[in-house]
């Protein structure tokens, strides 16, 4: 309370109040603005209410609290420099201002009714599911899946292998998708000892999948496409070592058999290309058993 009291009285040194008391706490509150609102606060009622509670408290009580100590100790400078540092706090004050004021716009922008969206817990699991299907033949001997590995889909394969004891095999349809996902699959498909089938296009992490079989089965008009990892992102992360995870790749195919030659070659096209081996390549390297007929 003392040290509330004294700022409010222009008792602190003049740089103190404006750096400290203005400025530091001004940005302090106003990073701390957005924990009222969506995802921290779901519900836009009470995302509101939080937003105008910390607006009155926030940026009305404290605000003025921090304006009139520092003019109060801008009004107790005695030095030949007094001139200055008023028109550097009433331009810090005026700043800061300006600042609060973005702020709260921002704030109710962002919770305006046509502009608000509730995110469903499971929005994004269901978005990203809907990017492939996992479908058991009528025999139920196999699995075909279709469409882009996404997060998730190793999960929802194992728990459709696990219901269906029958199964011994998985078709594959697939232009690619996240690495994780098409190794998590190779791996299950491996632990499982399922066969492998692809009688269209199998590209990128698909071809990880296609990879795990226990034996790969190939359509006589079937296509694997291999290329160089990429990330999805705008922006660099230099944490995600891409070719690291080739490597890893690259440790897994040996494991199952693929031939050295074949590997030297298998992460060579740019991730902006592709490289679609021959059938009598990849039968004569190891990455196909067999060249079938069809489905």
């Amino acid at each position: 309370m003392r040290y509330i009291r004294d700022h409010w009285q222009g008792k602190h040194a003049l740089i103190y109040a404006l750096l400290i008391n203005l400025v530091g706490l001004r940005a302090l509150l106003l990073f701390a603005d957005r924990y009222t609102l969506p995802p921290f606060i779901a519900d836009r009622t009470d995302a509101l209410m939080a937003t105008i509670l910390f607006i009155i408290l926030g940026h009305g009580v404290v605000f003025v609290w921090q304006v009139v100590g520092v003019l109060c100790a801008t009004g107790q400078q005695t030095s030949s420099l007094s001139g200055i540092w008023t028109v550097v706090a009433y331009g810090a004050i005026a700043l800061c201002l300006a600042f609060t004021a973005l702020s709260i716009a921002t704030s109710f922008r962002a919770l305006a009714p046509e502009r608000f969206i509730v995110v469903s817990p499971t929005a994004l699991e269901d978005a990203r599911a809907r990017q492939y299907t996992l479908s058991l033949s009528p025999d139920g001997k196999r699995i075909h899946i279709a469409g882009i590995f996404t997060l998730g889909m190793t999960q929802k394969l194992t728990a459709l292998v696990d219901q269906t004891p029958t199964v011994t095999g998985v078709v594959l349809h697939s232009e690619g998708g996240h690495i994780y996902e098409g190794r998590g699959v190779a791996y299950l498909i491996r632990d499982r000892k399922l066969n492998t089938y692809v009688f269209d296009t199998c590209k990128s992490a698909c071809t990880t999948a296609f990879i795990g079989g226990a034996k790969r089965h190939l359509g006589p008009n079937a296509q694997l496409g291999f290329h160089q990892y990429k990330l999805e992102l705008q922006t660099p992360f230099p944490q995600y070592d891409l070719k690291g995870e080739q490597e890893k790749e690259i440790k897994f195919y040996r494991q199952q058999g693929i031939s050295e030659d074949f590997l030297a070659q298998v992460f060579l096209a740019p991730s902006s290309g592709i490289w679609f081996p021959s059938t009598e390549d990849l039968v004569r390297s190891g990455v196909v058993d067999e060249v079938v007929g069809g489905e």
